[in-house]
């Protein structure tokens, strides 16, 4: 009887972790869920995304920013996923604190942007950066040695100087995924060349300038983020007044250790997959080369 109390308690406190095969039951609702911090490449974030493109109960969802940006892999993959839901149902986004940078890329995957006349937004940009600790390994009688097939191979080194050959190829790579961001953001906001090259020089912008410059829709919240779904679901079905706002954002839970081996426990006692475990999450850094303000 304790072993059962423990599961049915583990099962409360967890419900939202649960194969959403489970919730097959749940009213038509409009999806909220949260991108927050530094993007690193969240797996359960792009799950769930893919399941709320795949739930026909999900009328609509709302993305909550509040991000400085982050890998550039890892951004676009959000605002990819966004697209895809965008494609059956209106996404909006609401930009918290800050949506900058790789923020403000995902947020551009919604179709109506809102923000608070305070946001931090903008930074429009792509940034390679590393650490170079040559000068101090020399100071200290360490010298690093290296064969490599070609000059340009793991190139640039902290430990080695740069070459001439090795920063035009960061230049390069650089170049490349700003044009990409650039072009993105031109499409997205219906924005000339011209236009666009102007606002994306890496500035920051508040709210209330984003608006002037069209980079958002429009300042407001969730609540203004429901109405705009609400309406756009009703182009199509009037009878769209009482959807219920549930968020989707991945529980905490999951990222205990030990509450992935719990799970696992209780998926292996009771001889079904009640819970996703997530024991062989990989970690994720932002990489070298990044869309972030700072």
């Amino acid at each position: 009887m304790a072993v059962l109390a423990i599961i049915i308690g583990l099962l409360a406190v967890s419900a939202v972790t649960i194969n959403n095969k489970t919730f097959s039951f749940r009213s038509n609702h409009i999806a909220t869920i949260k991108v927050e911090g530094v993007i690193e490449g969240d797996e359960r974030l792009i799950q769930q995304l893919t399941k709320i493109e795949k739930a026909d109960h999900v009328k609509g969802l709302i993305v909550q920013i509040n991000s400085p940006g982050g890998g550039v892999k890892a951004s676009d993959d959000i605002y990819l996923a966004l697209r895809k839901i965008a494609e059956r149902k209106p996404v909006a986004a609401v930009m918290q604190s800050v949506a900058a940078s790789g923020g403000y890329l995902s947020a551009i995957g919604s179709d109506k942007i809102f923000a608070s006349g305070n946001t931090i937004t903008g930074s429009i940009g792509v940034i390679y950066s590393w650490p170079e600790y040559v000068e101090l390994l020399n100071k200290v009688g360490v010298k690093m040695q290296e064969v490599k097939s070609s000059p340009l191979k793991a190139s640039p080194n902290p430990a080695t100087a740069m070459t001439d050959d090795a920063r035009k190829q960061m230049e390069i790579m650089v170049k490349d995924s700003y044009d990409w961001f650039v072009n993105l953001v031109m499409e997205r906001r219906s924005f000339d060349m011209a236009t666009t090259l102007r606002l994306a020089n890496g500035r920051i912008f508040s709210g209330r300038q984003a608006l002037v410059e069209k980079l958002i829709d429009s300042i407001g919240d969730t609540e203004d983020a429901k109405k705009w779904v609400v309406e756009e679901l009703k182009k199509d079905d009037a009878n769209q007044n009482d959807l219920n706002l549930i968020d989707w954002t991945p529980n905490k839970f999951d990222e205990n250790p030990f509450s992935e081996y719990v799970k696992m426990s209780i998926n292996n006692g009771l001889g079904v997959q009640v819970f996703n475990p997530q024991i062989t999450k990989k970690l994720h850094t932002t990489g070298l080369m990044a869309i972030m303000s700072y």
